[in-house]
Parts: C-alpha cells; sequence; structure tokens
C-alpha cells in the first residue's frame, strides 16, 4: 500500500486523513498538499502504516509550525518524540 491522502475542509481547519505508508517521495507530496492547504491543519494519522525517517521528519516539521496530529499510535509517537537515527554514511 502507498500513502492515501484524503482532504475534508472543515470550518476553520483542513484535516488530512493518511493512510499507508509515509516513505520517499510521497512524503514531499504531502507537505506539498500541507502548503497548499493553508491556515490550520490537522493530520489524521489513525491509517498511517509506516513512516520513514523522512516522513518523520515531516510529521516533526508539521506539528513544530502548528498543525495538529490526531490518531497517532504509540509507536508512531514514540518515535516522533525520540532522536532521529543518524543517516547511513
Amino acid at each position: 500500500m502507498v500513502l492515501r491522502v484524503h482532504e475534508e475542509h472543515l470550518r476553520e481547519v483542513t484535516v488530512m486523513h493518511v493512510a499507508g505508508r509515509l516513505e520517499g517521495e510521497v512524503v514531499d507530496e504531502l507537505g506539498a498538499a500541507c502548503r497548499a492547504a493553508g491556515g490550520s491543519i490537522r493530520l489524521d494519522l489513525t491509517g498511517l502504516l509506516h513512516a520513514d525517517e523522512v516522513g518523520l521528519g515531516l510529521l516533526r516539521s508539521l506539528r513544530a509550525s502548528g498543525a495538529e496530529l490526531t490518531g497517532v499510535s504509540p509507536f508512531v509517537e514514540i518515535l516522533l518524540d525520540g532522536p532521529l537515527p543518524d543517516a547511513p554514511r
């Protein structure tokens, strides 16, 4: 399964329902979709199966800039709060 994003516009927030694997080039696509939405963003990660280091970096960046992350599994929460491993050299 690749990544699927369903965008829902509520009163003052855009909800991005994210399902699948957040890795590779789809990370940039999700980032672009969030930037294009503008305003308040909520990412519903209930259907997120996996995120690579770049995907976790995007989620951290979005959260740091005010996006709300909901439906985060305990495992993904640990990954988001912990340091990312060093990139291979």
